[in-house]
C-alpha cells in the first residue's frame, strides 16, 4: 500500500513539474523543474526497485541539468 502511494505521489510530481517545464516562460526556472521531473522519475525507478536506473538518473540526468543552468 506505502509503495502504491509512493509511486502514485512521485508520477504526479513528475506530470506537474513537465507541465510547467513547458509552459514557463523563464528559463532558468524551467530548467530547475526539469532537474524536479527528472528527480521525480529517478524517484519512481527507486520505488520499483530498479536502483541501477535510479542511480544512473540522478548522477546523469540531473547533473546535465545543473550544468544547463550554469550555461542558461
Amino acid at each position: 500500500m506505502i509503495d502504491q502511494i509512493v509511486f502514485f505521489s512521485m508520477a504526479a510530481l513528475t506530470i506537474v513539474s513537465a507541465l510547467v517545464v513547458v509552459t514557463h516562460r523563464n528559463t532558468v526556472h524551467s530548467a530547475l523543474f526539469l532537474g524536479v521531473c527528472l528527480a521525480g522519475v529517478a524517484g519512481i525507478f527507486a520505488s520499483l526497485g530498479a536502483d541501477f536506473l535510479f542511480a544512473g538518473q540522478i548522477l546523469i540526468y540531473v547533473g546535465d541539468v545543473a550544468v544547463l543552468i550554469m550555461f542558461v
